[in-house]
């Protein structure tokens, strides 16, 4: 066609600056003549200069789009029309699109949707390759129209695949067991550069499909489950978004972010991806889901599920591990990138748009938790608030802000030639000028110049990143005293102290297993401490106890907390590293001497304290040499129980002359000669673990009303001298349910009320309980008379209907109390638990305990299995099963109390990093099916169903 002369000046002046101004001529021309008519002519004699401009972008910049405007010659004309100076419309264009998919029938979906993305993806191209209209300080408007356009398109399409689904299956609604019917959402989540709004030009978009979970579903749509369903909607999303037809294609998926990556399924509900997210994913799988938002769908679906995983991502506490977890990631993939000045990769190699996100990201891993407004999910924006909050120099934030800016645009522009996913920069002389020129370099010497700016952008970010460096080591922990005791660097003398202690920290915690553990139990630790310099000044003259402290940090949450809440434990536990279990004459003789170091007046409070020092003390001690393999799981067990009995002995003792000396007078008769303090479950047995409450049972031997009030006022004495909090914490939580009628029977019992309420018809379960009692404290002739009376008991014959009984209570137990689901298991009352081993061990005491008095006596349960299997009263495979799944079972809730100071009844939701605890049982690293989360959990799956086959067995065989 023939231009009129002001437009062809503007046009071929435009031409001589485009990137190849030959080719993007003769594409011009070839343009111009598919498009000749009435439209172009009245648009180019009125927009000499739009066409101008919209020629060098489309034939110039980005010339893979001159097939597409020749075959549609009515979208350069309505090009030429707009106003550019205004970013793209989102509204506008969704009125549009919906207008267009309207009149369409729904085959044509697909057309449509192609070519609405390419008539404003050419809008968008001539605005960011027009530096008047869209200069490089500006560039963030390209990002952010290049997102909302995915986000439209994306939405749109899943439109269309619903309905297509619905008009296939019917709507996606459930109905459950009690026949309410329930719709469910679905969302679709955007991570990455779509998820931060910062999308690039020809990118992958990384998807998550997310569900409501609808609970219990029984009858769906055509039977099939949410999961069904909206997979199958899932997989048409895909073909509308993915395939390429003669209108090129919408966007590539990558799902590899979803729970589980390729392995994984392709869609999850809410309650699956926030139970992946807290119990599951990878450090580098929370990080990447700081830039998750939802764009397609229920919008509100999908906040809720962010959401719910924001708190597993910011901590309260500043993550310097995580922040090392992911720079070594970063450096791994920038070694195997290479990176040389030849042939830069502006995504991934130093000094790219990886290591300014990376910066960034690191920054609101540390703070974010603190700071909410950090946890932005644009990096220019982030950036931008790390330096209102003082996080971040402002000059520095200005230089990584132009430095990301600048590597943006050339990825922009090295993906407008082709639509490709380009990211390093071209070696060829021509390509390498055509980019060059792409990015507004004009003359002989646009390469030098370029190249000189390129060198310029990345030495900025490269000395940002050494300048900036976020570091664990030394500088993290003044930093955490600094933020925990802002006053002890004030104090004279505090800074070089604190220095030299951040340093000797540092080194210990970087040797150990857990050094982001390590960190966050010293924050508590500080916190702990607080201004008291003795404590400083005593690790700084005590440097042995530094590397041991950080031992313990990086083991036990549980035992760290004793430390934090009690810091005068430091000195006397680590005074003797070598020290093993002590004797139970050792453990009265160092309570004996608390006592009189403690409350050398012999005032109450005194006692106490001395009581819960002693306490905190020798559970410390034994958990240290638990944690330091130098016991095994059977002895630090038996020596908690000893623990116990010792605590329970001084506490009766003080109560009795507590009460004495708030006693207007002695009681007439000796009431104390009769008094029994009787232990029940574990800390009968000897199994007594990190956190136990003690069930404790009070019996008196003696017919006298009088001895009776006078031990129901011991055993209230006695029960506060363990309960009681005080400055040192409390010692025991008591539970004296177990006696007869629990919480509506008298506190204490009498030997011959005991006998008349088991001949009277007790409750199989209470007999039960007598397999597990043994007097721990008191008189030695009631505590014969118990034993003696407990073995009478025992050896009466079962009712009949005793399995049955017992069967129907523990399965009261797991219905009610489990709860247990997909998600949540209880390791002790859920299927196959801990109680499954107890009940058919205790089961087949009561029931041959007659014949064979040696299964009578109170043991541990392991020990019990042993003796069952040696007299032939279990069959050898029975017997192993459930000997391997107590010592496993037992094993993963000792570690959940120590490490994690967890209960062990939802092994799967409660807070912590599971794969770090399945590490610490030995379970190595793997690919992710075989992760060491995924092994514990395939390993507690099979020994669960192993002990409640064999508990059936026992049971139902009765």
């Amino acid at each position: 066609m023939t231009l009129a002369a002001a437009a062809e000046a503007a046009v071929a002046a435009a031409l001589r600056r485009a990137p190849d101004p030959e080719h993007a001529a003769r594409l011009a021309d070839a343009l111009l003549a598919a498009s000749a008519g009435p439209a172009i002519d009245r648009a180019a004699a009125a927009h000499p200069d739009r066409l101008a401009r919209a020629l060098a972008a489309l034939c110039g910049v980005a010339p893979f789009f001159t097939p597409l405007l020749s075959h549609h010659p009515a979208w350069l004309p309505a090009l030429l029309e707009d106003d550019l100076r205004e970013p793209l419309d989102p509204r506008a264009a969704a009125a549009e699109l919906d207008a267009a998919l309207a009149a369409a029938p729904d085959a044509e979906a697909e057309r449509v949707l192609r070519e609405c993305k390419y008539r404003w993806l050419a809008r968008i191209t001539v605005r960011d390759a027009s530096d008047d209209l869209v200069p490089l300080e500006r560039s963030g408007e390209t990002l952010l129209e290049l997102s909302a356009l995915a986000e439209l398109l994306l939405d749109r399409a899943l439109r269309v695949a619903r309905a297509r689904a619905e008009g296939r299956f019917g709507p996606p609604v459930w109905r459950r067991a009690d026949g309410r019917e329930r719709p469910a959402a679905f969302c679709v989540l955007a991570l990455g550069k779509l998820g931060a709004e910062e999308l690039n030009y020809s990118s992958d978009v990384d998807l998550v499909y997310v569900f409501e979970a609808v609970g219990e579903a029984t009858l769906g749509p055509q039977a099939l489950t949410p999961d069904d369903y909206w997979t199958r909607v899932s997989q048409e999303l895909a073909r509308l978004v993915v395939a390429e037809t003669e209108e090129r294609f919408l966007y590539r998926i990558d799902l590899d972010l979803r729970p589980e990556g390729d392995r994984g399924p392709a869609v999850v509900s809410d309650e699956v991806l926030a139970g992946y997210y807290e119990t599951a994913a990878h450090h580098w799988e929370r990080v990447a889901f700081m830039k998750a938002r939802p764009v397609a769908g229920d919008l509100a679906l999908g906040w809720r599920a962010v959401r719910a995983i924001d708190p597993m991502i910011y901590r309260a506490s500043m993550d310097y591990a995580g922040v090392r977890r992911i720079r070594a990631l970063q450096e791994r993939v920038g070694r195997e990138r290479g990176g040389d000045a030849e042939s830069f990769d502006v995504k991934l190699d130093p000094g790219g748009i990886r290591d300014v996100e990376f910066l960034t990201q690191a920054r609101q891993l540390l703070h974010g938790g603190r700071i909410p407004q950090l946890r932005d999910r644009s990096t220019q924006r982030a950036l931008t608030r790390l330096a209102e909050v003082k996080l971040l120099p402002a000059e520095s934030a200005r230089a990584l802000l132009g430095a990301y800016r600048f590597l943006r645009r050339v990825e922009n522009r090295l993906q407008m030639e082709n639509e490709g996913q380009v990211h390093r920069v071209p070696q060829r002389p021509a390509a390498r000028q055509r980019l060059a020129r792409a990015m507004g370099f004009e003359g002989d010497d646009a390469v030098a110049r370029f190249e000189a700016a390129l060198a310029r952008e990345r030495g900025a970010v490269l000395d940002a990143v050494a300048s900036l460096r976020v570091e664990g080591g030394a500088h993290a922990i003044l930093d955490l005293f600094a933020r925990r005791e802002p006053a002890l660097l004030a104090q004279p003398g505090m800074r070089p102290l604190l220095d030299t202690l951040a340093e000797r920290f540092a080194s210990a915690i970087d040797a150990t297993a857990d050094p982001g553990l390590a960190l966050n139990n010293l924050d508590r630790f500080v916190e702990g401490l607080g201004r008291r310099r003795f404590y400083y000044q005593l690790l700084l003259d005590r440097p042995e106890l530094v590397p041991r402290l950080a031992a313990l940090f990086a083991a036990s949450r549980h035992l760290s907390g004793y430390l934090a809440r009690y810091p005068r434990l430091i000195e006397p536990i680590f005074a003797d590293p070598g020290q093993l279990l002590l004797s139970r004459d050792a453990l009265r003789a160092d309570l004996a001497a608390l006592r009189t170091g403690e409350a050398a007046d012999g005032g109450y409070e005194q006692e106490l304290d001395a009581l819960r020092l002693f306490h905190h003390r020798e559970v410390v001690n034994v958990g240290l040499l638990d944690i330091g393999g130098k016991v095994s799981r059977a002895e630090a067990e038996g020596a908690l129980t000893e623990i116990a009995e010792v605590a329970i002995e001084g506490a009766l003792a003080l109560a009795r002359s507590e009460l004495a000396r708030r006693s207007a007078s002695a009681p007439a008769v000796d009431a104390d000669a009769c008094f029994v303090v009787v232990g029940m479950g574990k800390l009968a047995s000897r199994e007594l673990s990190y956190g136990s409450d003690l069930d404790l049972l009070f019996l008196y031997d003696s017919p006298s009303l009088e001895a009776q009030e006078h031990c129901v006022q011991l055993a209230q004495r006695l029960i506060s001298v363990l309960e009681t909090p005080t400055a040192q914490g409390t010692c025991y939580e008591i539970d004296s349910r177990l006696r007869p009628s629990g919480n509506q029977g008298s506190l204490v019992t009498s030997l011959a009320s005991l006998r008349a309420y088991h001949e009277d018809g007790a409750q199989a379960w209470e007999r039960q309980a007598l397999l597990r009692a043994r007097a721990v404290a008191g008189d030695a002739a009631a505590a014969a008379a118990f034993e003696q009376l407990r073995r009478e008991i025992l050896s009466q014959p079962l009712p009949p209907d005793a399995a049955a009984e017992i069967h129907r209570i523990r399965g009261r137990m797991e219905a009610e109390l489990a709860s247990e689901t997909q998600r949540h298991r209880d390791l002790k009352r859920g299927r196959g638990g801990l109680l499954d081993v107890e009940t058919a061990t205790q089961y087949l005491q009561l029931r041959h305990g007659r014949e064979h008095p040696e299964l009578l006596d109170v043991d541990r349960t392991e020990r019990q299995i042993a003796r069952l299997d040696a007299l032939g009263l279990l069959a050898p495979a029975r017997a192993r099963d459930l000997a391997e799944g107590w010592e496993f079972l037992q094993r993963l809730s000792s570690a959940l109390r120590i490490v994690e100071n967890r209960s062990i009844a939802d092994l799967d939701t409660e807070h912590g990093d599971l794969d770090a605890l399945a590490r610490r049982l030995g379970y190595a690293e793997g690919a992710r099916e075989s992760s060491p989360r995924n092994a514990l959990l395939r390993d507690y799956e099979r020994h669960t169903e192993a002990i409640r086959s064999a508990y059936l067995v026992v049971l139902e065989a009765s």
